[in-house]
């Protein structure tokens, strides 16, 4: 007797449902922005994926800590339920909060396509730096090592931690996060409270840019954060890094030097290395190794433009960057014009 075989599928017992959609003018508003967007500035399912990852993994480790804070028997809500409603209040849309995990994101991409770039008989830059034998450059080195392993999780992909986050944002997110935590308003005092211990809990010098800062600043002092090391950075996709040393050289912050480089589009990093004061051999192995990530033209256009670069040109962009930011964007924002 031949057995019978299990059929390879079997019709589910009820229907497919879909999951529930907004109708009407709301949706349509929001299908008319997504519409028009322009194509280069969406984000890619890559960078969604991580930034959403990271938002609510700082949303649950936010919630842990404030129950703690609480005590007693907190109650303890899915973390999704809290991320979606504070998201559906608005709370979460902070323009640095996105700006920070959407550096994170552009830095496990870029650091992922350069994995391996090292060799074989070469150890990678930082692990280099964590055997120095200038104890300074060393302890910096197994210092940013450490940060950067605690903003990873489970599967090796990126965190923010708040101590990585400007005040602002991390005082609202905080209270935000014990608001949506509190089960009454007969709890609200006790929850504000334990708010206000976890923002007073942050280290700012604990922030992943101080770390990567630390590093700079050993090898600074030690005479060797100098073009050498610009390209053995570039050459491993390590970005904080040498945008630390641009910012440095420069004097302007460096999450702008992190556009430059990262965002630059046509002639941008052609003009971050003519304001860094980078020789042709550097300003070619930056161009070489990040164009490719930063949707910059191709290498010679790039070398083209940073050999036409005249230097009234380059002053004149390195003095608007190193005006103040809120000014920046208020100029920005009135486009030239004077009233």
């Amino acid at each position: 007797m031949v057995p019978e075989e299990w059929p390879i599928a079997v019709e589910p017992a009820d229907p497919a449902v879909e999951p529930a959609r907004a109708r009407g003018p709301s949706r349509l508003a929001t299908v008319r922005r997504d519409f028009f967007l322009d194509p280069t500035d969406r984000l890619s399912e890559q960078e969604r994926a991580l930034m959403t990852a990271m938002l609510r993994d700082l949303v649950a480790t936010l919630a842990a800590t404030i129950r703690a804070a609480v005590g007693g028997h907190a109650p303890d809500p899915e973390p999704s339920r809290i991320t979606a409603l504070l998201n559906g209040a608005g709370l979460l849309d902070r323009p640095q909060l996105i700006r920070l995990m959407l550096r994170r994101a552009d830095e496990q991409r870029i650091l992922s396509a350069f994995a391996g770039h090292a060799g074989p008989r070469r150890l990678p830059l930082l692990p280099a730096l964590v055997s120095d034998a200038d104890p300074a450059i060393a302890a910096a080195a197994m210092a940013l090592v450490v940060a950067r392993g605690r903003r990873r999780d489970g599967f090796g992909q990126p965190r923010v931690d708040l101590s990585d986050l400007d005040r602002r944002d991390a005082r609202a997110l905080v209270h935000a996060v014990a608001a949506a935590l509190s089960p009454s308003a007969s709890n609200d005092g006790q929850y504000a409270d334990a708010a206000t211990r976890t923002f007073d809990s942050i280290k700012p010098d604990e922030s992943l840019d101080r770390a990567v800062e630390a590093v700079i600043d050993a090898l600074d002092a030690a005479g060797r954060a100098d073009e050498g090391l610009v390209e053995a950075a570039s050459g491993e996709g390590e970005v904080a890094l040498v945008a630390q040393i641009i910012a440095r050289r420069v004097g302007i912050n460096q999450p702008v030097v992190w556009d430059h480089l990262v965002n630059a589009g046509e002639g941008g990093l052609a003009l971050v290395a003519r304001m860094a004061g980078f020789s042709r051999r550097a300003a070619a192995r930056l161009i070489a190794d990040l164009g490719s990530t930063s949707g910059a033209g191709s290498v010679e256009d790039e070398i083209a433009r940073y050999d036409s670069l005249g230097a009234d040109e380059v002053a004149a962009a390195l003095t608007h960057w190193q005006l103040p930011s809120d000014y920046r964007a208020a100029r920005n924002a009135i486009g030239g014009q004077h009233g």
